[in-house]
């Protein structure tokens, strides 16, 4: 057992050591004021936040005015102890601190030896009152327990008020907030940036998170705050496990199949099999500490393995059949935007691109160098096959009507 875990100490220490200097980015804070049984401010009060997870504690004092502010703590259970010479210590415990809301703790010092302590209870969360941002907490309950679409927990970001999810087949990442662009968010781990920096699409950050690396998150849709107001649209704040003084572990296997699910009534109608879909999910995730009240390991597994059918419609639009090319080598010719065909504005795949041998019309631009839009592009099936099994003979070797009843039996027609 001593040897395990001094392997498992090991592995995980220089991950840790890696993202020390992440954990020194503030998360939440911890403010209130302390005064006297008169209302008279008490400075230089000993204010001590004590976290119930770790056993870490983050000390500060308050200032003349009675108030204090302790910053970079992560998010969990406080307890906290505040002392002066002269008073009865107050204690406070079960304060709950969360991602990107600061936690106001007032006290009220009685008079009396400081061995003497007057011990509070929370089991609330407090209103916020520094600030007027519309937001809301995702809370670990919520992430595990809400059912998720592959295990992604920011795909709950589309539940909040004043986000909307465009129709099928539109552009973008189709999540607006208040009318805002859908690339208009801006994501953080562990007050880490984690956008892409070409589309910061709300859901799929450049980060994989799943349900059991993730503690909790906050979004902000309304009234950032200046620390948060980049973007116009959800101002997203992750915070991850980050371990404690006891051992948690889990193992997880999701699977989803094609022989689970009922086909569409259309694709019944039209006799038209199920869209294949296999995919199998699995992992693990455990945390724990490395050495008690000091340092602390989390890590985490996934491994996604899909199969599954995409109609090429949905990628290129419907392959209406026009080029030789796609029956006998699987080169698929698509048009990328619009062209004027003969007087006719032509904005997908039709004949009107085409002679009777099924050659480009002249006028017709192919897309290359120069011109990479209002043109014909080309797609090779076979050579992206992701199994590299290739082409189909009995595929290859049928006529057009054969070739015309496998895309219906592909759902692209």
């Amino acid at each position: 057992m001593k040897a395990a875990l001094s392997i498992l100490r090991l592995l995980f220490t220089i991950p840790f050591l890696a993202t020390i200097a992440s954990g020194q980015l503030s998360t939440s804070s911890i403010a209130g004021v302390v005064l006297d049984a008169s209302g008279a401010a008490v400075g230089d009060a000993r204010v001590s936040a004590m976290s119930e997870a770790t056993g870490i504690s983050y000390e500060g004092r308050t200032a003349s005015a009675g108030a204090y502010t302790i910053s970079y703590v992560s998010p969990g259970f406080y307890t906290l102890t505040i002392s002066k010479q002269g008073f009865r210590s107050f204690r406070s415990t079960h304060n709950i601190l969360t991602v990107g809301a600061p936690l106001i703790v007032d006290a009220t010092l009685a008079v009396g030896p400081a061995s003497e302590a007057i011990q509070v209870e929370s089991s609330y969360e407090r209103l916020n009152t520094t600030s007027a941002n519309v937001s809301d907490l995702t809370t670990p309950k919520q992430i595990v327990n809400l059912p998720l679409n592959g295990r992604n927990p920011l795909t709950l970001l589309t539940l909040e008020p004043g986000v909307t999810q465009q129709s099928i087949n539109a552009a973008g990442s189709d999540t607006h907030v208040f009318g805002s662009r859908d690339r208009s968010f801006n994501i953080t781990i562990d007050s880490i940036d984690a956008n892409d920096a070409a589309v910061p699409d709300p859901q799929n950050n450049i980060q994989r998170i799943n349900p059991d690396n993730v503690q909790e998150y906050r979004s902000v849709t309304l009234n950032p705050t200046a620390e948060l107001g980049r973007n116009s649209g959800a101002n997203v704040m992750i915070t991850t496990k980050a371990g404690g003084n006891g051992f948690h572990g889990a193992l997880f296997y999701f699977l989803r199949n094609t022989a689970f699910n009922a086909n569409e009534w259309f694709r019944n109608y039209e006799g038209l099999a199920r869209p294949i879909l296999h995919m199998n999910q699995y992992g693990f995730q455990i945390d724990g500490p490395i050495v008690k009240n000091k340092t602390f390991f989390s890590g985490s597994f996934q491994k996604n393995l899909v199969s599954q059918t995409v109609p090429i419609a949905q990628a290129f639009g419907i392959p209406i059949l026009y080029s030789p090319t796609l029956l006998k080598t699987g080169v698929f010719r698509y048009l990328r935007g619009s062209v004027n065909v003969g007087g006719r504005g032509v904005s997908g795949n039709s004949p009107l691109l085409v002679d009777s041998k099924g050659d480009l019309k002249s006028g017709v631009p192919n897309c290359g160098t120069v011109v990479s839009t209002n043109c014909v592009d080309s797609y090779d099936i076979f050579a992206n096959d992701p199994l590299g099994i290739g082409a189909d003979l009995r595929f290859l070797a049928c006529s057009t009507p054969c070739l015309r009843r496998t895309v219906t039996l592909w759902g692209m027609a």
